[in-house]
């Protein structure tokens, strides 16, 4: 079985980046000689018995496609990682833990009844690492308080996530396929004059999903909720009167995860906005072109800006001297606040995107990029997104409105397009050996 295969070989590649971090960390930093992964605690909600949606630890879902509360991991060098799958005796909710062969076939699995169970489990030893959001669960284990989320590992761990194998790649692109169905489902709803929370189960419907299935709260907005980047309602009005809607969602395969953004207009909209929606959907593939190896993220980011300034000079929204106008984006940062795309993997927002090394250097965002979320340079097997926006948000523009800066826009036109919110295009781009993948279209 191909899927069998990939997942073997993904098997060992993440062995071989542990069996790595231990001998090098071991060295450099402190000893350690195994290392234990919870996938973490299911919590309740406060002051309540209602029990919160959970999402497994990324590193435990990293070895194991199992989104279950107090399942385990270890890894020891030399030796088949141990499954400790706890399943615990219960007739009110269902313990069950779907195991399929094609990953459990890797796996030397302990069934437990209680987490604390795995203590006659585990090394004879006190050198090992304990990584998870439960340290007290450690603590009560005897398992070293320093060796609770050691830094260096995790550190290594998270840099080496930011590279993904064949099996996660083909993952990656699952979810993409069945996100673009939902997509094709949203719009349909849409020109169904369909309300916010229609468009959003039109999304979920076509995949069978719930939302607790999803990756992130999808983001529904019509008209100007469209410039409100991470809009987390879905009103019920219908939407016989809407004009936009911009809907970013994604869907989930094997814990992969994937993050689409598409914008739609009906006919007979703004003709400028009609042709800034479609500038936008051109930016956004020219830029997926441009990524290569060795290439600095940031510079993705910015040929970004120099593409939204262009558009904006284009549709005469902003006149005056271009070059001085990309002097410190500062006009394209009023229309396009937020960084052009992160990292994807088991996380939408994955992990390590400010690492220079897998030994903890960072690189953070620079002052003027600081919602920047990837600021690494792109290296082969990397998945991240790409995702260029042009918005139309009162809340940025109001302070320019008798500013100097303000006298190079053109502010009868933006109160026209205030009501259209704004744009946002995003795909999922994988650079292959042979160049960048778009794993969306």
């Amino acid at each position: 079985m191909e899927k069998a295969r990939r997942f073997a070989d993904h098997v060992r590649h993440v062995t071989q980046i542990y069996e790595n971090a231990l001998e090098t960390l071991s060295q450099e930093a402190q000893p350690m000689d195994a290392i234990l992964i919870h996938s973490g605690t299911e919590g309740i909600y406060f002051g309540d018995d209602r029990h919160i949606s959970f999402q497994a630890f990324g590193h435990f879902n990293h070895w194991i496609p199992v989104n279950r509360p107090d399942q385990m991991l270890l890894f020891q060098p030399g030796k088949k990682p141990t499954y400790f799958q706890v399943v615990p005796p219960d007739f009110w909710y269902d313990q069950t833990v779907v195991q399929e062969a094609w990953w459990a076939d890797q796996y030397e699995i302990i069934r437990l009844e209680k987490p604390q169970e795995v203590m006659d489990h585990l090394p004879n030893t006190r050198r090992i690492v304990f990584l998870g959001e439960n340290t007290k669960f450690a603590a009560d284990m005897g398992l070293p308080a320093y060796l609770h989320n050691e830094k260096n590992l995790v550190n290594y761990l998270d840099y080496y996530r930011g590279m993904k194998t064949e099996y996660e790649v083909e993952e990656l692109r699952e979810a993409n396929r069945m996100a673009v169905a939902g997509h094709k489902a949203a719009e349909q709803a849409f020109l169904n004059f369909g309300s916010e929370r229609d468009i959003h189960l039109a999304f979920l419907n076509a995949n069978h999903m719930l939302e607790t299935d999803s990756p992130y709260t999808n983001i529904v907005g019509l008209d100007r909720h469209a410039a409100i980047l991470h809009y987390q309602y879905k009103q019920r009005a219908k939407g016989d009167q809407s004009r936009v809607l911009l809907i970013d969602a994604g869907c989930v395969s094997n814990r992969y995860c994937s993050d689409i953004t598409r914008t739609y207009m009906r006919k007979g909209g703004h003709a400028v906005f009609g042709e800034l929606l479609k500038g936008v959907d051109v930016l956004e593939l020219k830029l997926a072109e441009m990524v290569k190896e060795g290439m600095p993220y940031r510079q993705l980011h910015e040929a970004a800006h120099d593409g939204v300034l262009d558009l904006l000079l284009a549709s005469e929204i902003v006149k005056g001297n271009r070059d001085e106008l990309a002097e410190n984006q500062r006009i394209s940062k009023l229309f396009f606040p937020h960084g052009v795309g992160h990292l994807l993997g088991l996380q939408v927002h994955d992990v390590g995107g400010f690492f220079k090394d897998d030994h903890g250097a960072l690189a953070p965002p620079p002052e003027e990029h600081r919602f920047l979320r990837l600021n690494r340079e792109m290296k082969n097997g990397m998945v991240f997104t790409i995702e260029p926006g042009l918005y139309f948000i009162p809340m940025l523009l109001d302070p320019e409105r008798e500013s100097e800066l303000g006298k190079s826009l053109n502010w009868s036109l933006i109160d026209a397009l205030i009501p259209y919110g704004g744009i946002r295009i995003e795909d999922n781009i994988w650079l292959s050996e042979n160049g960048p993948v778009n794993l969306t279209r």
